[in-house]
């Protein structure tokens, strides 16, 4: 059977009350850009062309830096429009009218689209399925990070720590602000009101429920991700590979300092991207002497494959409990191993010398010792990757995806009948 009759056939139940065709299930999909495009925007992109063939999904974009806007006027009056800009919320009820969406399935909201979006969708009585990507409702900077060290004082709703100490860009104003955002979020009854949330492993779903949002709303939809071919060989002597945005809490420079520590032989380091921490990195590498590290900068997809060519595993060194990066299903995809973080969803996947090796967040000597074992027992590199592959293949599949998918659509029918 083909896809788009298989994916049809298991909505052809959820529709039958309605006397839809499968395609007539329709969902509006929220999602706010940030200033640098990074893993919310490529899921949101994944997430389209996956339910595509079997639902009618349309956009309702915004970003940062149009909500900020570029005139003076604009400018001082973003304050009052972060708590509710009246432009979204009529956008969102034309939207609305013209296309009768059965689902807002809402990716990223906060900051640039404020929390208009959901007083317009309760208003609306329009069902709303909210994407948990980072930490936003319970942490001003979303990573549970606080000038690089774990944090969780602001989960029950007091932000007061946010803005004394700064925590997010370095701004007791921007962190206050937030803040309070965050307070009018809870006070609209989001947590109960919002029809189902999507955690991405089951230790962010229990760090949400710590929130105040009920445990029964959240359900637990990991990633997938579609490998674009049958991988080549991982290279016995090739690069030790991080692809990924160049951003603080990705741990970086942490990585540069175990790589300090590592003996390499002729391996690179290799950091693949672009992000505010880059030129910090390149000055980083320069005082540290590590003429093994290279920056190709932004490399785009079609490029991607030499690049893993000459990869023997690849890194992933985060500061924060990350919910579910694909950077390491990618390289699962690839056959190479992961030598990741013991947090967020490396820590609940990866299998420690099955698939990968997780090691202390906190330890440079820690990280070099890990990528130090995969450097001198190459023949781990290759049994790691084939393991790494087929628990991709086996459990975050689309199929898979689509089938829970199809659950938490059926849960928010339930919840909002229209």
């Amino acid at each position: 059977m083909s896809e788009l009759g298989t994916t049809a056939t298991i909505l052809e139940p959820l529709l039958a009350d309605e006397g839809r065709t499968a395609v007539g299930l329709r969902i509006l999909q929220v999602f706010s850009r940030y200033l640098e495009r990074g893993g919310e925007e490529v899921f949101s992109e994944k997430f389209r062309q996956a339910l595509g063939s079997g639902y009618e999904v349309e956009d309702f974009t915004g970003s940062s830096e149009s909500w900020l806007g570029h005139g003076l006027i604009s400018k001082l009056s973003f304050p009052g429009r972060l708590f509710y800009d009246s432009s979204v919320a009529c956008s969102l009820r034309a939207k609305q009218s013209a296309g009768k969406f059965d689902f807002w399935v809402i990716q990223n909201a906060l900051p640039g689209l404020t929390p208009a979006v959901y007083r317009t969708g309760f208003d609306l009585g329009v069902p709303i399925i909210q994407y948990l990507h980072n930490y936003r409702m319970g942490c001003t900077n979303g990573f549970l990070l606080n000038h690089g060290q774990p944090c969780q004082r602001c989960l029950e709703g007091n932000f007061w720590p946010a803005f004394a100490t700064a925590c997010w860009r370095n701004s007791r104003f921007i962190s206050g602000l937030m803040g309070l955002v965050l307070r009018r979020v809870r006070a609209l009854g989001t947590f109960q009101k919002v029809s189902v949330w999507i955690a991405l492993h089951q230790g962010q779903k229990d760090i949400h429920v710590k929130m105040g949002i009920p445990a029964h709303r959240i359900h637990v939809v990991p990633h997938f991700f579609i490998p674009s071919g049958p991988p080549t060989p991982p290279a016995p002597q090739g690069d030790i590979l991080f692809l990924g945005r160049l951003s603080p809490e990705k741990g970086l420079d942490r990585l540069l300092h175990a790589w300090k520590q590592v003996r390499p032989g002729s391996r690179s380091l290799c950091l693949a991207g672009t992000g505010p921490e880059e030129q910090k990195l390149r000055r980083l590498a320069a005082e540290l002497g590590l003429n093994s590290v290279r920056f190709p900068g932004f490399v785009p997809a079609q490029d991607q494959p030499a690049l893993w060519a000459k990869t023997s595993f690849s890194v992933l060194p985060s500061l924060w409990p990350e919910p579910f990066p694909l950077a390491f299903l990618e390289s699962w995809a690839r056959a190479r191993p992961v030598v990741a973080s013991r947090l967020g969803a490396m820590a609940e996947t990866i299998e420690p010398g099955l698939n990968g090796l997780l090691v202390d967040p906190s330890s440079v000597e820690a990280l070099a010792a890990g990528m130090q074992n995969l450097i001198d027992h190459p023949s781990l590199i290759s049994s790691m990757g084939q393991a790494g592959l087929q628990k991709l293949l086996e459990r975050f599949n689309k199929e898979t995806w689509i089938s829970r998918m199809r659950e938490v659509f059926a849960v928010a029918r339930e919840h909002n009948p229209r």
